[in-house]
């Protein structure tokens, strides 16, 4: 329902910006429970700055609820509770007024808006939100920021918006790693709920400067067409690299159902390729440390080279979509809706929520089913982990000077993040019951007809809430539950990027360029247009442009 659901490639790294995917929806469950430390909590990864994350509160075993084992993998529901249990006890505010800075991708709301009017009275203080469009979101946020004039809850996306970093890093957002570690999150039992790897993750050189807004620490899923693959003779999923390429090939050229509609193609775009690739030989999550503690970037290593000399394979078999170079993820992901694709990676949520209905819709007879990439010589792959949070919502230090203020604003942040089927999540998420939505006779809140609730509270109620931590997917009471059993198979399998959370101050200048040499070298020698030789070359400029610079800097760090 979250119009923010179907991609946000704004906050992925490059490598991820290739067509893996992300989503937004979804939320927490319920209240209660006893606390724990997420293991190797202690530190950021690879070891770096020391970090003690806040105290972190499970899901609780309510009705419905599929809880995993596996650390790292998100809860699933199979229906709405059917009590919704109060989160927060006491109005978290204390009067006045509360300035938010928030992203917005649709028409603004109604300047008297039941639902925001609502919130406030909910809040205890009146809300004064700001916002700015997805495109527009880099530039506006940082002429607030060199103005010196920030909300005091202001949305903060560094990757799109790196000329934040620096004043992050100089102390323009209130540092809450001591405030919230441990039992310090004990007043704000909501954001207790946020998994320890989100606030991990979202630290800038082992400070916390504001509250994540988590995302699953493995969030794609890998989608086939089983009903091809059987009619094409394969009845078991491919075993290595060289069966997944014969599938790929047969999909485009084979004779099997999909044919009905028109052409059909294994895969839509060369991101999709290299994604797969990149896992079935075990290409380092962007950097790998080094016995001795040194890092390599992944274009430098082995595993690189023969993913890339298997994907000019791949494409010379005929697997990709002809416009596969430049072709848009949302173009691709409607092929793929339309029946045409064989097989896609993208966003969980994506997947289960959109994706697979749209295209069940279209063709009912279809199978897609969920796929583990296999290793390419048979055994494991290794699947990347990602960001695990959507930005941050940070508090301006000259508000956070003032301790009671802080406090409050935590307060209203952690009603923010209410869990799954709590009161609060319902409001925040569906609106006012009779005027934006209505529980259906399965008790899922379904949107009212028109467009009031997208008007008044899609937009509005956006912010720092944790939405996609827990799947839950109206109309399929079984798809949280799938999605939570392909994330769990590939969380075990999965490895870090070790630099996630520190800055290099070269990478922050010289990414954009170094970002296109990647799409050209790769890009080009996969198709034919540069031969898999320059690959030395590659490693040669980047080196220079750059790269030594980047992992001097990160190995200076950590």
């Amino acid at each position: 329902m979250d119009q923010r659901s179907m991609s946000s490639p704004a906050l992925l790294s490059r490598r991820r910006m290739l067509g893996l995917g992300a989503g937004l929806a979804a939320a927490f469950p319920l209240v209660g429970g006893c606390r724990t430390e997420a293991p190797g909590a202690s530190q950021t990864p690879g070891g770096v700055t020391s970090f003690t994350p806040p105290s972190f509160i499970p899901p609780d075993q309510i009705p419905g609820a599929s809880i995993s084992d596996i650390a790292g993998v998100p809860p699933a529901y199979t229906r709405y509770p059917s009590e919704l249990v109060r989160s927060v006890k006491e109005v978290p505010g204390r009067g006045g007024e509360v300035s938010t800075f928030q992203v917005f991708e649709q028409a603004p709301p109604p300047s008297d808006n039941p639902w925001l009017n609502e919130f406030n009275e909910r809040l205890g203080v009146t809300l004064r939100p700001t916002y700015a469009a997805g495109p527009s979101y880099g530039e506006k946020v940082q002429t607030m920021m060199a103005s010196g004039d920030l909300p005091d809850i202001t949305w903060i996306e560094r990757s799109i918006a790196p000329g934040l970093i620096q004043p992050m890093l100089q102390g323009a957002f209130t540092d809450l790693t001591d405030l919230l570690a441990g039992s310090g999150i004990d007043p704000y039992p909501n954001l207790a709920r946020i998994p320890t790897y989100a606030w991990r993750n979202s630290t800038v050189n082992g400070m916390l400067l504001g509250v994540p807004s988590a995302l699953p620490m493995v969030n794609q899923v890998t989608m086939y067409r089983k009903d091809w693959a059987t009619e094409l003779g394969y009845t078991e999923p491919p075993r290595d690299a060289q069966e997944v390429m014969e599938l790929l090939a047969e999909f485009t050229r084979g004779n099997h159902r999909g044919k009905q509609g028109g052409d059909t193609w294994g895969l839509a775009t060369l991101g999709h390729g290299i994604g797969l690739a990149h896992q079935m030989f075990r290409v380092p999550n962007e950097w790998r440390i080094e016995d001795d503690g040194s890092l390599t970037n992944e274009i430098e290593t082995d595993e690189f080279e023969a993913a890339t000399e298997y994907l000019v394979e791949l494409w010379n078999s005929g697997a990709f979509h002809p416009d596969a170079a430049t072709l848009p993820v949302l173009d691709a992901q409607n092929i793929y809706q339309n029946g045409r694709i064989g097989l896609l990676p993208a966003g969980v949520t994506p997947h289960y929520r959109t994706m697979l209905p749209a295209l069940l819709a279209n063709v009912p007879e279809s199978e897609p089913t969920a796929i583990t990439p296999p290793g390419h010589d048979g055994g494991d792959p290794v699947i990347h982990q990602e960001q695990g949070y959507f930005g941050i919502a940070a508090i301006p230090s000259d508000v956070g000077k003032d301790v009671e203020r802080l406090e409050e604003l935590l307060r209203i942040i952690d009603y923010w993040c209410a869990p799954f089927g709590s009161e609060e999540h319902t409001f925040i998420n569906y609106g006012i019951e009779g005027r934006h939505f209505a529980f259906d006779d399965q008790g899922t809140p379904v949107p009212t007809a028109g467009d009031v609730w997208a008007r008044e509270v899609s937009g509005p109620s956006w912010l720092v809430a944790p939405r996609e931590a827990a799947f839950f997917f109206p109309g399929n009471t079984e798809w949280g539950v799938a999605a939570q059993k392909a994330v769990a198979a590939a969380v075990p399998q999965s490895v870090e990027n070790p630099t996630s959370n520190l800055i290099s101050d070269t990478d922050v200048r010289q990414s954009g360029s170094l970002n296109e040499m990647y799409d050209d070298y790769l890009y080009g020698i996969i198709t034919g247009r540069r031969s898999l030789s320059e690959l030395t070359e590659w490693r040669d400029e980047w080196r220079r442009a750059g790269g030594d610079d980047i992992r001097n800097e990160y190995e200076d760090v950590m």
